[in-house]
């Protein structure tokens, strides 16, 4: 499996730059971007800052895998016209500057559940729909590709619920990006929804929570079982790449020790940090 990280832990201290070099100068090679101002904004239209960035990326042959909004920051769901599409303008723009940086994928959520009327949430998804689609057909203009993933909060939170909005929208050329703590966070055992989503998965994104909280949490502070789930993507010959997605004050070196933590625990990566 590809070894990557994630910028998320570092988007209240460091500049998308900042992390960047210290992700590569420590040896990881994959990197996830969060894009969220002032880590890196992607509503600026930004030769220069492109420019800086690709420098980088080049510099320790760094591959930008997506980039993804923060979560907290749009509803592709809203029954607001105005808040609909400024979500979908937002993943336009992000999409534009994740191709000038060279990224594979772009990450997206599935809008915002009503926490309080799940009657509500039929309706919902009939704004939903034409707004991932949209999406999606902006990615492919730009020749990426989309990754849903699994979002607490999200209307479609669970494997399955992801599972059958691709197929009975006929996405099937969307993949998932599938977060154990993500899972973790709805009551979802991460074993059994990598097996129900199986070869869709394109990306996995890992950090630890105790159980029925949303959390991400440095791998081993918490209640997730990393053995199992690293039997399970190696019973499914996986070989994509897997995401450290911690927060933390000290976020590098809660990578680096998730990465030894996980090594301990049977998994084996392609590309090791320092190696």
């Amino acid at each position: 499996m590809k070894l990557a990280a994630h910028t998320f832990g570092f988007v209240w201290q460091e500049s998308a730059e900042s992390a960047f070099q210290s992700l590569g100068t420590a040896g990881f090679r994959h990197l996830q971007l969060l894009a969220l101002p002032p880590h890196f904004d992607p509503w600026r239209e930004d030769a220069a800052r492109t420019g800086r960035l690709r420098s980088i990326i080049e510099r320790y042959d760094l591959k930008l895998l997506a980039g993804d909004l923060a979560s907290s920051e749009i509803n592709l769901a809203s029954t607001s016209a105005d808040v609909a599409e400024f979500a979908v303008d937002a993943y336009r723009r992000l999409i534009a500057r994740c191709a000038e940086l060279g990224a594979t994928d772009v990450c997206v959520g599935s809008g915002r559940r009503h926490a309080l009327l799940a009657k509500a949430n039929d309706r919902l998804m009939e704004g939903f729909r034409p707004a991932f689609r949209a999406i999606v057909e902006e990615a492919r203009r730009h020749g990426m590709g989309v990754g849903l993933e699994n979002i607490p909060q999200g209307l479609l939170a669970s494997a399955g619920a992801i599972r059958d909005f691709l197929d009975e929208e006929g996405h099937a050329g969307v993949s998932v990006i599938y977060d154990v703590a993500n899972a973790v966070a709805i009551g979802e055992d991460p074993v059994e929804g990598l097996a129900v989503l199986g070869s869709r998965v394109s990306v996995v994104h890992l950090s630890d929570s105790p159980l029925g909280q949303w959390r991400h949490d440095p791998i081993g502070s918490g209640e997730i079982d990393f053995a199992a789930i690293g039997r399970e993507l190696r019973r499914q010959s996986y070989e994509g790449p897997v995401v450290l997605e911690i927060l933390s004050d000290t976020p590098l070196e809660h990578l680096l020790e998730g990465v030894r933590r996980l090594t301990r625990a049977g998994w084996a990566f392609e590309d090791m940090p320092g190696g």
